[in-house]
Protein backbone atom coordinates (compact mmCIF):
# COMPACT_ATOMS: atom_id res chain seq x y z
CA UNK A 1 0.00 0.00 0.00
CA UNK A 2 1.74 3.35 -1.24
CA UNK A 3 2.13 6.27 1.22
CA UNK A 4 1.12 9.78 -0.27
CA UNK A 5 2.66 13.24 1.25
CA UNK A 6 2.30 17.04 0.43
CA UNK A 7 3.23 19.76 2.18
CA UNK A 8 2.29 23.63 2.05
CA UNK A 9 3.27 27.04 4.55
CA UNK A 10 2.13 30.19 4.08
CA UNK A 11 3.46 33.59 6.33
CA UNK A 12 1.31 34.09 9.27
CA UNK A 13 2.93 37.34 10.20
CA UNK A 14 0.45 39.91 11.97
CA UNK A 15 0.54 43.54 11.27
CA UNK A 16 2.32 46.56 13.78
CA UNK A 17 0.43 47.09 16.59
CA UNK A 18 -0.86 43.44 17.47
CA UNK A 19 -0.04 42.81 21.16
CA UNK A 20 2.40 39.81 21.73
CA UNK A 21 2.28 37.57 24.26
CA UNK A 22 4.68 35.47 26.60
CA UNK A 23 5.94 38.43 28.99
CA UNK A 24 3.37 40.29 31.07
CA UNK A 25 4.07 44.93 31.34
CA UNK A 26 4.95 45.13 27.37
CA UNK A 27 4.04 48.74 27.11
CA UNK A 28 2.57 48.37 23.49
CA UNK A 29 1.87 46.40 20.50
CA UNK A 30 4.50 45.43 18.38
CA UNK A 31 6.53 48.34 16.63
CA UNK A 32 8.79 46.51 14.02
CA UNK A 33 9.05 43.18 12.25
CA UNK A 34 12.46 41.56 12.95
CA UNK A 35 11.64 38.12 11.12
CA UNK A 36 8.68 36.34 9.66
CA UNK A 37 6.43 34.18 11.30
CA UNK A 38 5.66 31.08 9.06
CA UNK A 39 2.79 27.93 9.76
CA UNK A 40 3.49 24.76 7.30
CA UNK A 41 1.12 21.82 7.04
CA UNK A 42 2.36 18.11 6.68
CA UNK A 43 -0.56 15.99 4.82
CA UNK A 44 -0.19 11.74 4.74
CA UNK A 45 -2.36 9.35 2.95
CA UNK A 46 -1.75 5.45 2.50
CA UNK A 47 -5.23 5.08 0.89
CA UNK A 48 -7.31 4.13 4.23
CA UNK A 49 -6.20 6.84 6.48
CA UNK A 50 -5.41 10.78 5.84
CA UNK A 51 -3.24 12.83 8.93
CA UNK A 52 -2.81 16.19 8.62
CA UNK A 53 0.40 18.33 11.33
CA UNK A 54 0.66 21.85 11.12
CA UNK A 55 3.93 23.29 12.60
CA UNK A 56 3.47 27.22 13.52
CA UNK A 57 5.02 29.73 14.66
CA UNK A 58 2.89 31.00 17.06
CA UNK A 59 2.94 30.88 21.39
CA UNK A 60 -0.10 28.71 21.14
CA UNK A 61 -3.82 28.84 19.88
CA UNK A 62 -6.89 29.78 21.87
CA UNK A 63 -9.19 26.63 21.93
CA UNK A 64 -11.77 27.79 20.53
CA UNK A 65 -9.45 28.55 17.15
CA UNK A 66 -8.07 25.42 17.41
CA UNK A 67 -11.57 23.40 17.01
CA UNK A 68 -12.29 26.22 14.22
CA UNK A 69 -8.89 25.09 12.35
CA UNK A 70 -9.13 21.26 12.75
CA UNK A 71 -13.21 21.64 11.81
CA UNK A 72 -12.16 23.56 8.86
CA UNK A 73 -9.34 21.50 7.88
CA UNK A 74 -11.51 18.65 8.60
CA UNK A 75 -14.43 19.79 6.39
CA UNK A 76 -12.15 20.43 3.18
CA UNK A 77 -10.05 17.72 3.15
CA UNK A 78 -12.18 14.64 4.86
CA UNK A 79 -9.33 14.22 7.65
CA UNK A 80 -11.02 13.57 11.02
CA UNK A 81 -10.60 15.95 13.55
CA UNK A 82 -8.89 13.65 15.76
CA UNK A 83 -6.42 12.96 13.00
CA UNK A 84 -5.42 16.65 12.47
CA UNK A 85 -2.36 18.22 15.18
CA UNK A 86 -1.80 21.66 15.50
CA UNK A 87 1.57 22.40 17.07
CA UNK A 88 2.52 25.74 17.85
CA UNK A 89 6.44 26.61 18.74
CA UNK A 90 5.42 28.19 21.71
CA UNK A 91 7.46 31.98 20.68
CA UNK A 92 7.55 34.78 23.09
CA UNK A 93 8.37 37.05 19.81
CA UNK A 94 4.60 36.13 18.12
CA UNK A 95 1.18 37.80 18.51
CA UNK A 96 -1.33 36.88 21.26
CA UNK A 97 -3.30 34.04 19.89
CA UNK A 98 -4.47 32.73 23.60
CA UNK A 99 -6.00 34.51 25.66
CA UNK A 100 -3.35 34.55 28.63
CA UNK A 101 -4.23 37.24 31.54
CA UNK A 102 -2.53 40.37 31.53
CA UNK A 103 -1.04 40.54 28.04
CA UNK A 104 -3.12 42.30 25.76
CA UNK A 105 -6.02 40.91 23.64
CA UNK A 106 -5.99 39.33 20.44
CA UNK A 107 -6.41 40.99 17.53
CA UNK A 108 -9.81 40.04 15.53
CA UNK A 109 -8.87 40.97 12.30
CA UNK A 110 -5.65 39.03 12.75
CA UNK A 111 -7.34 36.19 13.76
CA UNK A 112 -9.61 35.58 10.85
CA UNK A 113 -6.96 35.94 8.87
CA UNK A 114 -4.66 33.66 10.76
CA UNK A 115 -7.75 30.65 10.76
CA UNK A 116 -8.26 31.23 7.33
CA UNK A 117 -4.39 30.61 6.22
CA UNK A 118 -4.39 27.89 8.37
CA UNK A 119 -7.27 25.56 7.10
CA UNK A 120 -6.04 27.16 3.66
CA UNK A 121 -2.76 25.10 3.82
CA UNK A 122 -4.28 22.16 5.29
CA UNK A 123 -6.09 22.02 2.28
CA UNK A 124 -3.54 22.56 -0.23
CA UNK A 125 -0.81 20.58 1.56
CA UNK A 126 -3.93 17.50 1.23
CA UNK A 127 -4.43 18.64 -2.32
CA UNK A 128 -0.80 18.23 -3.93
CA UNK A 129 0.40 14.79 -2.52
CA UNK A 130 2.99 12.33 -4.29
CA UNK A 131 4.55 9.01 -3.33
CA UNK A 132 6.57 9.26 -0.42
CA UNK A 133 8.52 7.40 2.58
CA UNK A 134 9.62 7.81 5.71
CA UNK A 135 12.99 8.11 8.09
CA UNK A 136 13.38 8.38 11.43
CA UNK A 137 16.87 10.00 12.71
CA UNK A 138 18.08 11.70 16.30
CA UNK A 139 21.38 13.50 16.67
CA UNK A 140 22.63 14.96 20.04
CA UNK A 141 22.37 18.99 20.95
CA UNK A 142 21.47 21.54 23.78
CA UNK A 143 20.95 24.49 23.66
CA UNK A 144 18.73 25.29 26.69
CA UNK A 145 19.11 24.31 30.12
CA UNK A 146 16.70 23.11 33.06
CA UNK A 147 15.58 26.41 34.35
CA UNK A 148 14.31 25.47 37.83
CA UNK A 149 17.04 26.55 39.97
CA UNK A 150 15.91 26.31 44.36
CA UNK A 151 18.29 28.78 46.15
CA UNK A 152 20.08 28.46 49.24
CA UNK A 153 17.44 30.11 51.16
CA UNK A 154 15.18 27.75 49.75
CA UNK A 155 13.29 29.86 47.34
CA UNK A 156 13.18 28.21 43.44
CA UNK A 157 13.32 30.96 40.85
CA UNK A 158 13.42 31.20 37.20
CA UNK A 159 17.72 30.57 36.93
CA UNK A 160 20.14 27.84 35.80
CA UNK A 161 20.20 24.38 37.08
CA UNK A 162 23.06 22.69 35.31
CA UNK A 163 21.73 19.56 37.68
CA UNK A 164 18.60 19.32 36.26
CA UNK A 165 16.87 17.34 33.49
CA UNK A 166 16.90 17.90 29.63
CA UNK A 167 16.33 16.25 26.66
CA UNK A 168 19.58 16.75 25.26
CA UNK A 169 19.01 15.95 21.30
CA UNK A 170 16.65 16.35 17.98
CA UNK A 171 15.04 14.15 16.66
CA UNK A 172 14.10 13.98 13.15
CA UNK A 173 11.37 12.78 10.87
CA UNK A 174 12.19 13.24 6.97
CA UNK A 175 9.61 13.00 4.35
CA UNK A 176 11.55 11.51 1.38
CA UNK A 177 9.91 11.60 -2.45
CA UNK A 178 9.95 8.69 -5.00
CA UNK A 179 13.74 9.32 -5.71
CA UNK A 180 14.54 9.20 -2.08
CA UNK A 181 15.20 12.52 -1.71
CA UNK A 182 14.22 14.33 1.19
CA UNK A 183 11.26 17.24 0.42
CA UNK A 184 10.00 17.86 4.23
CA UNK A 185 12.28 17.45 7.67
CA UNK A 186 10.10 17.71 10.78
CA UNK A 187 12.19 18.19 13.89
CA UNK A 188 11.56 18.01 17.87
CA UNK A 189 13.72 19.74 20.38
CA UNK A 190 12.44 20.76 23.95
CA UNK A 191 13.37 24.65 24.78
CA UNK A 192 11.24 27.39 25.54
CA UNK A 193 11.38 30.19 22.20
CA UNK A 194 12.84 32.99 24.84
CA UNK A 195 15.81 33.91 23.64
CA UNK A 196 14.52 37.90 23.53
CA UNK A 197 13.28 39.46 26.76
CA UNK A 198 9.86 41.10 27.49
CA UNK A 199 11.97 44.07 26.67
CA UNK A 200 11.35 42.93 22.75
CA UNK A 201 8.58 44.66 20.83
CA UNK A 202 9.59 43.22 17.70
CA UNK A 203 7.92 40.17 16.10
CA UNK A 204 10.08 37.52 15.67
CA UNK A 205 9.88 33.53 15.39
CA UNK A 206 13.13 33.36 18.12
CA UNK A 207 15.57 30.46 17.15
CA UNK A 208 12.81 28.53 16.24
CA UNK A 209 13.13 30.55 12.80
CA UNK A 210 16.74 30.75 12.53
CA UNK A 211 17.04 26.63 12.97
CA UNK A 212 14.16 26.20 9.90
CA UNK A 213 16.36 29.34 7.83
CA UNK A 214 19.27 27.48 8.41
CA UNK A 215 17.72 23.89 6.83
CA UNK A 216 16.56 25.45 4.34
CA UNK A 217 19.85 26.98 3.49
CA UNK A 218 21.71 24.10 3.80
CA UNK A 219 19.42 21.76 1.78
CA UNK A 220 19.18 24.63 -1.18
CA UNK A 221 15.88 25.03 -0.56
CA UNK A 222 14.66 21.67 -1.41
CA UNK A 223 13.20 20.70 2.05
CA UNK A 224 10.43 22.36 3.81
CA UNK A 225 11.61 22.56 8.24
CA UNK A 226 8.88 21.66 10.33
CA UNK A 227 10.03 23.19 13.68
CA UNK A 228 8.13 21.11 16.53
CA UNK A 229 7.82 21.78 19.79
CA UNK A 230 8.60 19.57 22.98
CA UNK A 231 7.97 19.34 26.20
CA UNK A 232 9.91 22.56 27.22
CA UNK A 233 7.93 23.88 30.33
CA UNK A 234 11.10 23.84 32.69
CA UNK A 235 13.51 24.50 29.30
CA UNK A 236 15.10 27.63 29.26
CA UNK A 237 17.52 28.61 26.21
CA UNK A 238 21.18 29.39 26.65
CA UNK A 239 22.05 32.40 26.67
CA UNK A 240 18.82 34.58 26.31
CA UNK A 241 19.58 38.35 25.36
CA UNK A 242 19.91 39.22 21.57
CA UNK A 243 18.86 38.42 18.27
CA UNK A 244 22.44 37.13 17.24
CA UNK A 245 22.10 35.00 20.26
CA UNK A 246 18.84 33.69 19.08
CA UNK A 247 20.79 33.25 15.56
CA UNK A 248 23.49 31.13 17.06
CA UNK A 249 21.09 28.66 18.78
CA UNK A 250 18.97 28.39 15.53
CA UNK A 251 22.22 27.72 13.54
CA UNK A 252 23.09 24.69 16.17
CA UNK A 253 19.51 23.25 16.41
CA UNK A 254 19.31 23.59 12.81
CA UNK A 255 22.91 21.79 12.08
CA UNK A 256 21.83 19.45 14.23
CA UNK A 257 18.59 18.48 12.76
CA UNK A 258 20.68 18.51 9.52
CA UNK A 259 22.95 15.70 10.37
CA UNK A 260 19.20 13.79 12.53
CA UNK A 261 18.38 14.05 8.84
CA UNK A 262 21.42 12.88 6.97
CA UNK A 263 21.89 9.59 9.72
CA UNK A 264 18.00 8.77 9.49
CA UNK A 265 16.89 5.31 9.02
CA UNK A 266 13.80 4.19 6.63
CA UNK A 267 10.71 3.09 8.58
CA UNK A 268 9.51 0.00 7.66
CA UNK A 269 6.06 0.26 7.66
CA UNK A 270 3.61 2.46 5.84
CA UNK A 271 1.00 2.25 8.57
CA UNK A 272 -1.17 5.51 9.36
CA UNK A 273 -2.94 5.76 12.57
CA UNK A 274 -4.46 8.53 15.37
CA UNK A 275 -6.40 8.80 18.67
CA UNK A 276 -7.44 11.00 21.01
CA UNK A 277 -8.18 10.50 24.69
CA UNK A 278 -9.44 12.95 26.86
CA UNK A 279 -8.88 12.60 30.87
CA UNK A 280 -10.74 15.19 33.47
CA UNK A 281 -7.65 15.98 35.11
CA UNK A 282 -8.06 17.72 38.88
CA UNK A 283 -6.91 21.55 40.06
CA UNK A 284 -6.34 22.24 43.06
CA UNK A 285 -9.38 23.94 45.61
CA UNK A 286 -9.91 27.76 45.66
CA UNK A 287 -8.77 30.40 49.11
CA UNK A 288 -11.43 30.66 51.19
CA UNK A 289 -14.24 33.22 50.18
CA UNK A 290 -12.90 35.94 52.92
CA UNK A 291 -9.58 35.38 51.25
CA UNK A 292 -11.04 35.84 47.38
CA UNK A 293 -12.95 38.68 48.36
CA UNK A 294 -9.83 40.39 49.82
CA UNK A 295 -7.84 39.29 46.74
CA UNK A 296 -10.72 40.81 44.47
CA UNK A 297 -10.53 44.07 46.19
CA UNK A 298 -6.90 44.81 45.92
CA UNK A 299 -6.72 43.78 42.67
CA UNK A 300 -9.85 46.52 41.78
CA UNK A 301 -7.56 49.28 43.87
CA UNK A 302 -4.78 48.20 42.14
CA UNK A 303 -6.21 48.35 38.65
CA UNK A 304 -8.11 52.32 39.44
CA UNK A 305 -4.39 52.96 40.71
CA UNK A 306 -2.65 51.26 37.23
CA UNK A 307 -5.23 53.64 35.03
CA UNK A 308 -4.60 56.76 36.70
CA UNK A 309 -0.97 56.07 35.39
CA UNK A 310 -1.91 55.55 31.44
CA UNK A 311 0.38 52.88 31.44
CA UNK A 312 -0.93 50.05 29.06
CA UNK A 313 1.09 46.90 29.67
CA UNK A 314 0.81 48.01 33.60
CA UNK A 315 -3.35 48.04 33.31
CA UNK A 316 -3.23 45.31 31.00
CA UNK A 317 -1.45 43.06 34.51
CA UNK A 318 -4.10 44.57 36.51
CA UNK A 319 -7.14 43.31 34.65
CA UNK A 320 -5.63 40.48 34.51
CA UNK A 321 -4.90 39.70 37.63
CA UNK A 322 -8.63 40.87 38.76
CA UNK A 323 -10.18 38.35 36.32
CA UNK A 324 -8.16 35.47 37.80
CA UNK A 325 -9.43 36.58 41.65
CA UNK A 326 -13.01 36.44 40.75
CA UNK A 327 -12.52 33.57 39.23
CA UNK A 328 -11.19 32.15 42.12
CA UNK A 329 -14.26 34.03 44.31
CA UNK A 330 -16.42 32.48 41.81
CA UNK A 331 -15.23 29.00 42.39
CA UNK A 332 -15.07 29.79 46.15
CA UNK A 333 -18.80 30.33 45.89
CA UNK A 334 -19.95 27.59 44.52
CA UNK A 335 -21.29 24.81 46.52
CA UNK A 336 -20.11 21.83 45.01
CA UNK A 337 -17.69 23.72 42.07
CA UNK A 338 -16.35 21.05 39.15
CA UNK A 339 -12.35 21.07 39.92
CA UNK A 340 -11.20 19.50 36.92
CA UNK A 341 -10.17 20.19 33.59
CA UNK A 342 -10.54 17.94 30.54
CA UNK A 343 -7.06 17.17 29.46
CA UNK A 344 -6.95 15.93 25.51
CA UNK A 345 -3.79 13.85 24.57
CA UNK A 346 -3.33 13.34 20.70
CA UNK A 347 -1.43 10.45 19.19
CA UNK A 348 -0.51 10.18 15.02
CA UNK A 349 1.09 6.96 14.22
CA UNK A 350 3.39 7.87 11.46
CA UNK A 351 5.11 4.66 9.41
CA UNK A 352 5.81 3.50 13.11
CA UNK A 353 6.87 6.58 14.74
CA UNK A 354 4.18 7.71 17.68
CA UNK A 355 3.55 11.66 17.61
CA UNK A 356 2.14 12.86 20.90
CA UNK A 357 0.68 15.83 21.41
CA UNK A 358 -0.71 17.49 24.98
CA UNK A 359 -2.16 21.01 25.50
CA UNK A 360 0.08 22.39 28.14
CA UNK A 361 3.60 23.43 28.94
CA UNK A 362 4.55 19.83 29.78
CA UNK A 363 8.08 19.54 32.02
CA UNK A 364 10.64 18.01 30.07
CA UNK A 365 10.81 14.63 32.50
CA UNK A 366 7.15 13.57 30.96
CA UNK A 367 9.55 13.17 27.31
CA UNK A 368 12.74 11.69 28.93
CA UNK A 369 9.77 9.09 30.28
CA UNK A 370 7.59 8.46 26.81
CA UNK A 371 11.13 8.17 24.96
CA UNK A 372 12.57 5.69 27.08
CA UNK A 373 9.28 3.40 27.58
CA UNK A 374 7.98 3.27 24.14
CA UNK A 375 9.03 0.43 22.01
CA UNK A 376 8.92 2.75 18.58
CA UNK A 377 10.24 6.30 17.84
CA UNK A 378 8.46 8.79 19.82
CA UNK A 379 7.42 12.51 19.13
CA UNK A 380 6.45 14.07 22.96
CA UNK A 381 5.31 17.49 22.04
CA UNK A 382 3.91 19.94 24.49
CA UNK A 383 1.81 23.34 23.61
CA UNK A 384 -0.40 21.34 20.63
CA UNK A 385 -4.00 21.70 19.92
CA UNK A 386 -3.80 24.90 22.46
CA UNK A 387 -2.23 25.19 25.83
CA UNK A 388 -3.67 24.65 29.49
CA UNK A 389 -0.97 26.41 31.56
CA UNK A 390 2.20 24.11 33.37
CA UNK A 391 2.66 20.69 33.98
CA UNK A 392 4.92 20.04 36.53
CA UNK A 393 5.63 15.81 37.65
CA UNK A 394 4.29 15.24 41.03
CA UNK A 395 7.80 15.83 43.04
CA UNK A 396 8.13 19.23 41.85
CA UNK A 397 5.19 20.89 44.12
CA UNK A 398 7.30 20.83 46.99
CA UNK A 399 9.47 23.13 45.96
CA UNK A 400 7.20 25.49 44.57
CA UNK A 401 8.14 28.47 42.10
CA UNK A 402 6.91 30.15 38.99
CA UNK A 403 5.30 27.42 36.83
CA UNK A 404 3.82 25.79 40.00
CA UNK A 405 2.10 28.46 42.08
CA UNK A 406 1.91 31.43 40.28
CA UNK A 407 2.00 31.26 36.35
CA UNK A 408 -1.85 29.39 36.29
CA UNK A 409 -2.94 33.21 36.95
CA UNK A 410 -1.96 33.81 33.59
CA UNK A 411 -4.03 31.10 31.91
CA UNK A 412 -6.91 32.00 33.49
CA UNK A 413 -7.53 28.21 35.62
CA UNK A 414 -6.91 27.14 39.07
CA UNK A 415 -3.41 25.16 39.59
CA UNK A 416 -3.49 21.20 38.53
CA UNK A 417 -2.56 19.21 41.53
CA UNK A 418 0.38 16.50 41.83
CA UNK A 419 -1.85 13.79 41.16
CA UNK A 420 -1.81 15.08 37.40
CA UNK A 421 1.18 12.97 36.59
CA UNK A 422 0.00 9.30 37.35
CA UNK A 423 -3.34 10.43 35.35
CA UNK A 424 -1.21 11.54 32.11
CA UNK A 425 1.37 9.27 32.34
CA UNK A 426 -1.47 6.39 31.95
CA UNK A 427 -3.23 7.76 29.23
CA UNK A 428 -0.18 8.54 27.44
CA UNK A 429 0.83 4.87 28.21
CA UNK A 430 -2.12 3.68 26.75
CA UNK A 431 -2.00 5.50 23.69
CA UNK A 432 1.43 4.86 23.02
CA UNK A 433 0.82 0.81 23.44
CA UNK A 434 2.67 0.90 26.26
CA UNK A 435 1.91 -2.34 28.17
CA UNK A 436 4.04 -3.03 31.31
CA UNK A 437 5.38 0.87 32.32
CA UNK A 438 7.48 1.64 34.67
CA UNK A 439 5.40 4.10 37.13
CA UNK A 440 8.46 5.27 39.07
CA UNK A 441 7.44 8.51 39.85
CA UNK A 442 9.41 11.72 38.14
CA UNK A 443 12.47 12.83 40.01
CA UNK A 444 13.58 16.59 40.33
Amino acid sequence: MPLYAGVCETDITPPLGVWMSGYAFRPSGCVAIHDALYARALALDNGQTRLILLAMDLIGLDFDLVQQVREGISAQTGAPVEAIMLNATHTHGGPSVRSFNAMGPRDPAYVDVLVRKLIGIGRQAASQMEPATLACGRAPVQIGVNRRQVRTDGQTVLGHNYAGPVAPWVDALVVRDSRGEPFALLFCHACHPTTLGGDNLQITADFCGYACDYVRRETYGEVMPFFLQGCAGNINPIPRSTFEAAERIGVRLGAAAVEAMQDARPLDSLSLDYAESTVALPVQAPPSPEECAKSVQEWEQKLEEERQSGQAGRIHYAEGMLHYAKLEQQYALQERPDLTIPFAIQRLTVGGAQILGMPAEMFVQYALDFAAQANQPVFPLAYTNGIHGYMPGAADYPYGGYEVSFANRYYHHLMFTPECERLIRQTAYELLGIADPDWTPYTV
